[in-house]
């Protein structure tokens, strides 16, 4: 009986240690944002990752999407700079187009996803 208790009470310690640790809060994600924009003469988009985190800038995946009638359909990604700065060469017909950078969590620091304006191509 005696080590029953003994038991019983490891057990009940451990789980009172797992509920608080449990129990500390999620860290809110940093804001980030993206821009677009076109350029003819060089037949690429290109733009800038923002953000007040400097994880939440460098090495960001950037996705390049148009605007169809089926929903949005991606032509193209690229990275970040460390500085922000993304460049993706593709091959734009006319229409509108849009970046978008997903969430990411880098060591502890969680990035949000954010998306440009629309750019029109001619």
């Amino acid at each position: 009986m005696r080590l029953a208790t003994k038991l019983g009470g490891v057990i009940a310690s451990v789980m009172l240690t797992l509920t608080i640790v449990g129990a500390t809060p999620a860290q809110a994600a940093v804001a980030s944002s993206v821009s677009i924009r076109w350029d003819a003469m060089h037949g690429a988009f290109h733009g800038k990752v923002m953000s007040s985190s400097h994880e939440c800038v460098a090495h960001r995946t950037v996705k390049v999407f148009k605007r169809t009638a089926n929903g949005p359909k991606l032509v193209g990604k690229t990275s970040s700079n460390k500085k922000g700065h993304w460049k993706a060469a593709l091959m734009a017909h006319s229409g509108k187009y849009f970046a978008q950078v997903p969430a990411k969590t880098i060591m502890t620091t969680h990035c949000a996803k954010a998306r440009s304006t629309t750019v029109d191509v001619m």
